[in-house]
């Protein structure tokens, strides 16, 4: 798929990899329709698209809403890509978590994905064309300690999107799977860092200007997954090969640095 005038949506587009994304959609010709909970954010966003000489619109969305993702995508119009990039990240060990936190991230993760994916399909399939980029984690193939219930989440969307890639196989629609590991963007921040087992810390965190690059080339070529960086996808490779032993070398690193 050539993006050019294109019109793609993205959700959690106020901030971060969301707006790296749309950045770099605009710049390859695609018009945008951005979501997000922060209009204000999201307005400044849709102008620098603006600058790049496409469409951009901004759009007040909460994904947890399907209400909100019906009428996000009903504005669009005609969707050729959607980007599912809305999430957020508490990290606890699963005894200390708390249970409305679980739910809230699952909600926006998990479920904000699949409010997003059972408003566009129907469009999707009837015209035989589109494509659906789900924005997940390395946090979707192997479970890190202190980051249970973010993971849980990642988990989810992983599996979803396998399955939806089956369910539409054959059907003109395609479906993608980006896996970023640690990104340089304040939702990691925010979700304090600190609490990360320390080897995941030798993941250098990646700038969101490249996971855009990678959204965009999966909207362009629908290849299924993409995990980065090199360092990372080698890691999970290693992971799904060798379960146990991924494991046990993550929680030895992990001591190791701690304790340092």
């Amino acid at each position: 798929m050539n993006l050019k005038e294109k019109t793609v949506v993205i959700t959690g587009a106020s901030s971060g990899i969301g707006r790296a994304v749309a950045l770099e959609m605009a710049r390859r010709g695609a018009n945008v329709v951005l979501g997000a909970r922060r209009l204000d954010r999201l307005e400044s966003v849709a102008a620098e698209c603006r600058k790049l000489g496409v469409s951009a619109r901004a759009i007040a969305a909460d994904v947890t809403s399907r209400e909100d993702c019906r009428l996000l995508i009903a504005e669009a119009g005609n969707v050729d890509v959607l980007v599912n990039n809305a999430g957020f990240a508490i990290f606890d060990g699963i005894a200390e978590a708390r249970p409305e936190e679980l739910r809230g991230m699952m909600e926006t993760n998990y479920f904000g994905s699949v409010n997003c994916i059972q408003a566009v399909l129907p469009q999707m399939l009837a015209r035989g064309e589109g494509t659906i980029v789900n924005v997940a984690s390395i946090t979707g193939i192997m479970g890190f300690a202190g980051m249970g219930g973010y993971c849980a989440t990642k988990f989810a969307l992983t599996g979803m999107t396998e399955a939806l890639r089956d369910e539409v196989l054959g059907r003109g629609v395609r479906v993608a799977l980006v896996c970023p590991g640690t990104t340089d963007t304040e939702f990691f921040v925010k979700a304090e860092r600190g609490k990360m087992p320390g080897a995941s810390r030798l993941m250098l965190a990646v700038k969101p200007e490249r996971v855009a690059r990678a959204v965009c080339d999966a909207a362009e070529d629908g290849r299924y997954r993409r995990i980065l960086p090199l360092m990372a996808a080698s890691y999970m490779r290693m992971k799904e090969i060798f379960p146990r032993v991924a494991h046990l070398l993550m929680r030895r690193v992990s001591t190791v640095m701690e304790r340092r």
